[in-house]
């Protein structure tokens, strides 16, 4: 037997209700169901879903859905039962499989039902009595006789009686029998007044039904079953006093006898208290007006008991009639009160409507109106914070939650997270079909499977085809393809023709930040089928001698693709070509203007000299990037009248709004009383601010304390999601000044909201990473700047003094808890002009330091060897760091070597052999396997990862070493990825190429070394050679051998300055240099010099192996966490003492920092300062987060304060016995002063015009009456006397990145005790010996 759960009666054969397993799993079913009941209302609230994948094309019965039910104001799982059809529109009779209703909701609210919320079945079951069939009272009025008949339908007293004893009862258990129809037979027993009864039984006994099937002895009712019976008049209505203390533990019971039976049926039954006509507001239990609910409060009880005394007490049936009557019509009347603008329809669909259509919409209806008329009344829902911004805002309240919908227009690009500002209205284009794009350029995008267009396309392609200036930020600006269709089709259907005939050269000019860019550019081009209309031309010059004067442009060029360098250089020569250049492209903007600055100035001073000499042509400047600079607000000031902004980026998106950043740092214990100081609760303008937090927990707390002081305060998260209507009501509502409207909110109901109208965003909640960040700051999109309506017609440049009305602000709280997840969101904030706190910037690079530790392994990155710097290292996976196993080499470092190069990388980085004389070791091998593979050549049997191989090419034979193997080896012909070891190269190659390679021949290593020719490097800050260079220089160095100096070497790589072909004349000493490699990789015009190149690397391995003594002592601690995990912690403890000064300053300050509208941002960036400083007496300095070279180095507008810029000097030291040697790392200082303390040491001064300082707090205490400084070598030593004789584990107490320890200093000591214990001869003392054991480590 198993408790269950009956929710709602129908009749006798149609219960529904769930099947309770146990106390326990009951609470985990429940909790299972409620989880998934919020995912689903968050995910189909969400405003950025795409409504045409989540409709139905069609609907059809027995179909699995889900809709929106507007009782509980929530989606919910359904089965279509039926589809009504009109001429206008469409609705769908559904089941809520989860709760046992039916409704009808029109088809624009049935959703898709996603397979994730498919996973747990129904909640709901259908069961029906077992073994028993319906009866009724025929009454004969010729025959004067009443008697009792089989039925097919339930008669409502049964109904009614049935509900009651539900109610009544205390236990619900049942056995579950079979089941048939898509309903489970049961065997249904309650416990009413501590007697269990089988309702089955007692349904028959009272002669509501009869048994048939097993159930019946007979085949129907026999004689004296159908004689009636009379039973008590309170019978239907009768309950118990015992179960009032245990009826609030059982779900409420719902009934719709009513509506399939007549009139009288539904007067005959008890009236229903006025209390039960509304509807919860939290959505837990809701029923509709025409289903009788009995209350399972002590109030409704007590009116279902006064109601049957009152029919007990009555004699006269006639007047009982009347009374219930009179009841039902004063309920009548009060919701035609309560909803005056209910119609005739609805009231009689109250009154028992048998039509099952306009009784399920009248149910709907009626709900719904009562839900919002208990909405508008309930204290909860609409407290005096309503009132009071209806005091406010004098404008009626709208009645209906829905239509506020139709304030965004569901094509706001907003509400997808897109920023369109456009001086011109933008229409987007929604699909490939109805593309602005030639048919022929169609073809060629489904042929590239470019078949979808992405939301940047949507937008921006209608614009840039109507020949719009246009700036697309978007992540998909790395495909060409996003851009050249539209502007192709514009270039085709209308500057060809509009240009002028007088002038000759291109009309469109694509520029690109390298070469590579601009080849794949260009190989689109020809591929586009418009080169017989265009005849695009790639050109790309380099710095040699009359190359660009020496430049040909076909005549019938109309597309040029280029780089700025190049179109400078032919600008300067060639400016008469490009007269009628009407179009130019940014590719990759942000970096065009990054890496070439001063050429793009003088490229868009001509395009703007040009384009204003005719007033008829053609104009159209098109830029793309992934990021947004500041360079492009100038472009469009300055040089884009009425243009178009397509971001499809958040982040970037706020950095275009220009909305201003702030951060404090607090304790999170303190967190609140921070949010409360910096929130305006009485601001000169009306203002909305946006309080973002992680969880359900945080979300309720800071509304508990805002609640206190705000005006009107609003709060939603997961577990209120059937309050998004009421809440996003309230919030769109207009404001007026001195209003502040404050939600607390979590990221998950952010995308349900919508909002995008605030002014300020504070995130309570550290957001783990930009995009995140980002999403929270699109929240203020209606409120960002707009550049597109600044810029006037008549003159380019921007009126400063138009500017929103509204400033958008964002606060970013920072606690101890967030130090670990502040790297990537300060990175982000590193591009804004907001000032950060230094201990972050410091915190930031002690965890990209461990971080470019935890790539200690990797090999080292090619572009630091080839050039001394990294291209990108924030996205390199390479190391950057010296590492003394991987980079010990046997090669030589310097002396006159002789090479062989084999394999040209690059054209200055090569693999080729060292020669050696009378070294002929692989010249004898290579005869011998020529000769082995001369008769047989066996291919290999098993093929192992790691095991040597060999390989023929041509005529030669190789050995290979194979570095992976294919996953699936069932293809006969399959690729492997082999390394050539006396070649260097890496390739793939066929496994039927695979040779076995006998035993002999392993015993030799491999040759290859890997060969950098030193002090070049490509020109135009390109980050790879040209082709074209690497080619020449391969046609001319390969096989042959060099002589060259080495003057550098890491692990198999060595370093070379020069490297020249020397030949030596016949029957002479005499040799001659043919060439210079680096002279003739400058001859090609492609190459500069790169003096720094060995200076950098030498620093390099200087730098890393002082500091290898740190990195060993703490990785000597280990306690089981990772490297990375052990640097972070460490970086953690050093930056925590920063929030509790912060949170002490912030105690102190009597004017708290608030966020008033009339405020600037400088203000509160200069609060915001004086908080986190480290220390009160020391200095600090500011370090650029953006600096990837040097830590010292610091931007000249990132002292907002006006106080002196003060740098760290890097600081060396070792120490002895009764002393510490500190090193000031900074040659010939000025100004210099030093201050000895018992426990620290101050040192500043000036060097190039730069002011030092280091506050040293030391590890131990000192002499300071007897310590001293002197210059030695050109840089400041400073002796440290210890007031304890001993060794200390570092200097300072706190780690600083800017101390270590001295690793080139010897210390005597610790060498003469390295063997143990070591006597002194003649020191004076007896038995006198000295025991060395070093435990310091750097800091």
């Amino acid at each position: 037997m198993l408790k269950i759960s009956i929710l709602k009666v129908e009749n006798p054969s149609s219960l529904w209700g769930r099947v309770v397993r146990g106390p326990g799993c009951d609470a985990e079913t429940t909790e299972h169901y409620s989880n998934l009941l919020a995912q689903m209302n968050l995910f189909y609230h969400d405003v950025t879903q795409d409504l045409r994948k989540l409709k139905h094309i069609s609907l059809e019965e027995g179909q699995v859905c889900v809709v929106y039910w507007a009782v509980m104001k929530s989606w919910c799982r359904a089965v279509v039962e039926s589809i009504i059809m009109d001429s206008i529109s469409c609705q769908a009779r559904c089941l809520l499989v989860d709760h046992g209703e039916r409704i009808v909701v029109p088809s624009d609210k049935v959703r898709v039902a996603v397979p994730n919320f498919l996973q747990l079945p129904f909640w709901v079951r259908k069961f029906h009595l077992a073994g028993i069939k319906p009866t009724t009272l025929r009454v004969s009025v010729y025959e004067e006789k009443a008697e009792l008949i089989p039925s097919s339908h339930w008669d409502s007293s049964a109904t009614l009686y049935l509900h009651n004893l539900l109610q009544a009862s205390t236990r619900t258990e049942a056995i579950l029998l079979e089941s048939e129809s898509g309903s489970t037979s049961i065997q249904l027993y309650l416990t009413v007044s501590s007697i269990k009864i089988c309702v089955n039984d007692d349904m028959v006994a009272k002669k509501f039904a009869y048994y048939s099937g097993t159930f019946a002895d007979s085949g129907g009712l026999d004689a004296g079953d159908r004689s009636p019976v009379m039973l008590s008049s309170n019978i239907l209505t009768q309950t118990s006093p015992n179960k009032l203390t245990a009826q609030p533990q059982q779900p409420p019971v719902t009934s719709e006898s009513f509506h399939s039976a007549g009139a009288g049926d539904w007067l005959m039954a008890h009236p229903l208290p006025q209390s039960q006509l509304h509807v919860a507001s939290e959505g837990d239990r809701s029923s509709e007006v025409s289903k009788v609910q009995t209350s399972s409060s002590n109030d409704s009880r007590n009116d279902s008991e006064a109601a049957a005394a009152e029919s007990d007490s009555s004699e006269d049936t006639d007047s009982s009639l009347a009374a219930a009557l009179t009841e039902n019509l004063d309920m009548f009347r009060f919701l035609k009160f309560m909803n005056p603008g209910s119609g005739c329809q609805e009231a009689v669909s109250i009154m028992g409507q048998s039509d099952e259509l306009h009784d399920c919409e009248s149910k709907e209806r009626t709900v719904m109106s009562t839900a919002r008329t208990e909405q508008e009344l309930d204290p909860v829902n609409l407290s005096s914070n309503t009132q009071l911004l209806e005091w406010l805002n004098p404008e009626p309240l709208n009645s209906d939650p829905d239509t506020c919908n139709n304030v965004v227009s569901p094509s706001d690009p907003r509400m997808n997270g897109i920023l369109v500002h456009s001086a011109l209205q933008v229409e987007p284009c929604n699909s490939m079909e109805d593309a602005p794009i030639t048919d022929a350029l169609r073809w060629v995008l489904q042929r590239k499977q470019y078949c979808a267009l992405s939301p940047a396309d949507s937008y921006s392609w209608p614009a840039v085809a109507r020949g719009c200036n246009t700036v697309i930020i978007s992540h998909i600006t790395d495909q060409p393809l996003s851009y050249l269709a539209p502007l192709l089709t514009h270039i085709l259907l209308n500057s060809i023709f509009t240009s002028l005939t007088s002038s000759s050269g291109p009309v469109a000019v694509v520029l690109c930040p390298g070469w590579e860019r601009a080849q794949v550019v260009y190989n689109l081009l020809e591929e586009s089928k418009v080169a017989k209309t265009l005849h695009p031309v790639i050109v790309i010059l380099g710095i040699g001698k009359d190359e660009a004067k020496a430049v040909k442009i076909p005549k019938n060029c109309l597309l040029l693709v280029t780089t700025p360098f190049t179109l400078a250089r032919l600008l300067s020569c060639h400016c008469f070509l490009f007269l009628r250049l009407y179009h130019l492209v940014l590719d990759e903007a942000d970096k065009l203007f990054t890496v070439a600055p001063d050429q793009m100035a003088t490229i868009l001073k001509h395009f703007q000299r040009v384009t204003s000499s005719e007033e008829k042509c053609p104009k159209q400047l098109v830029a793309l990037a992934k990021r947004w600079t500041s360079h492009m607000e100038d472009l469009i000031t300055n040089h884009m009248p009425y243009p178009c902004v397509v971001i499809t980026v958040p982040e970037e998106a706020a950095l275009y709004g220009n909305v201003q950043q702030a951060t404090l740092m607090t304790l999170e214990s303190n967190k609140i009383s921070a949010l409360l100081d910096v929130l305006d609760f009485s601001p000169d303008i009306g203002q909305k601010t946006l309080i973002v937090a992680n969880c359900v927990q945080e979300v309720e707390d800071v509304y508990n304390a805002v609640r206190n002081k705000s005006a009107f305060c609003l709060m939603t998260h997961e577990r209120s999601t059937h309050q998004f209507d009421f809440v996003i009501q309230q919030w769109r509502k207009n404001i007026g000044p001195c209003t502040h409207v404050i939600l607390v909110t979590t990221n998950e109901c952010l995308r349900c909201l919508g909002i995008r109208d605030a002014t300020c965003v504070v995130h309570y909640g550290f957001p783990t990473s930009p995009k995140l960040f980002g999403s929270r700051l699109f929240c203020m999109a209606e409120n960002f700047r707009n550049l597109s309506e600044r810029v006037s017609p008549n003159r380019q440049f921007t009126d400063q003094t138009e500017s929103c009305s509204l400033i958008t602000r964002s606060v970013l709280l920072i606690s101890e808890r967030n130090a670990r997840h502040v790297f990537g969101v300060l990175r982000y904030l590193g591009r804004t002009n907001a000032v950060l706190p230094p201990e972050l910037l410091l915190f930031a690079q002690g965890v990209h330091v461990a971080r470019e530790h935890q790539k200690i392994n990797r090999p080292l990155c090619s572009y630091l060897k080839s050039f001394g710097f990294c291209r990108d290292i924030s996205t390199c996976p390479d190391r950057h760091r010296f590492n003394s196993q991987l980079d010990q080499s046997l090669l030589p470092a310097s002396g006159i070597i002789e090479v062989i190069p084999v394999y040209i990388k690059t054209a200055s980085v090569f693999y080729g052999r060292m020669v050696r004389k009378q070294d002929r070791g692989f010249d004898e091998m290579t005869s011998e396997m020529a000769t082995y593979y001369a008769d047989k050549k066996p291919g290999a049997k098993e093929l192992h990862e790691g095991g040597l191989y060999a390989v023929q090419e041509d005529e030669l034979f190789y050995r290979v070493k194979i570095l992976s193997l294919p996953n699936s080896s069932d293809s006969l012909f399959v690729s492997i990825f082999v390394q050539f070891i006396d070649v260097g190269k890496e390739e793939e190659v066929k496994s039927h190429q695979i040779l076995h390679l006998p035993e002999q021949f392993h015993s030799l290593p491999g040759q290859a070394i890997e060969i950098i020719v030193c002090r070049v490097k490509p020109v135009d800050v390109e980050i790879d050679w040209h082709p074209k260079v690497s080619r020449a220089i391969s046609l001319k160095i390969r096989g042959l051998q060099h002589r060259a100096r080495a003057v550098f070497s890491l692990g198999n790589t060595v370093f070379v300055d020069p490297m020249v072909r020397v030949t030596q004349l016949p029957g002479m000493k005499t040799v001659i240099n043919e060439y210079n490699v680096q002279s003739e990789i400058l001859n090609t015009g492609m190459g500069v010099s790169n003096p720094k190149h060995l200076d950098l690397l030498r620093a390099l391995c200087q730098d890393d192996l002082a500091s290898s003594g740190k990195d060993a002592g703490h990785a000597s601690r280990g306690d089981g966490s990772s490297p990375l995990e052990v640097s972070i912690k460490a970086e953690e403890e050093v930056l925590a003492p920063a929030f509790r000064v912060g949170e002490v300053r912030s105690v102190a300050a009597l004017d708290p920092p608030q966020l008033k509208p009339h405020e600037t941002f400088t203000m509160l960036a200069s609060t915001n300062q004086s908080l986190v400083q480290a220390s009160p007496r020391p200095e600090v300095h500011q370090v650029s987060i953006c600096d990837q070279h040097s830590p010292l180095e610091s931007q000249s507008d990132s002292n907002p304060t006006g106080q002196m810029e003060r740098f760290h000097p890097h600081v060396r030291w070792h120490q002895t016995s009764d002393s510490v040697i500190v090193k000031v790392k900074l040659t010939n200082p000025e100004n210099q002063h030093c201050d000895f303390y018992p426990d620290r040491v101050v040192y500043s001064g000036r060097v190039d015009g730069r002011s030092y300082r280091a506050d040293l707090e030391l590890h131990q205490n000192i002499l300071a009456e007897v310590c001293c400084w002197e210059i030695m070598s050109n840089e400041p030593v400073l002796k440290l006397v210890k007031q304890q004789q001993g060794y200390w584990e570092r200097l300072v107490r706190t780690k600083n990145i800017f101390v270590s320890y001295d690793m080139e200093h010897i210390d005597e000591d610790v060498e003469n005790a390295s063997n143990g214990p070591c006597f002194v001869e003649n020191t004076g003392e007896e038995n006198w010996y000295v025991n060395s054991e070093s435990g310091s480590e750097s800091d």
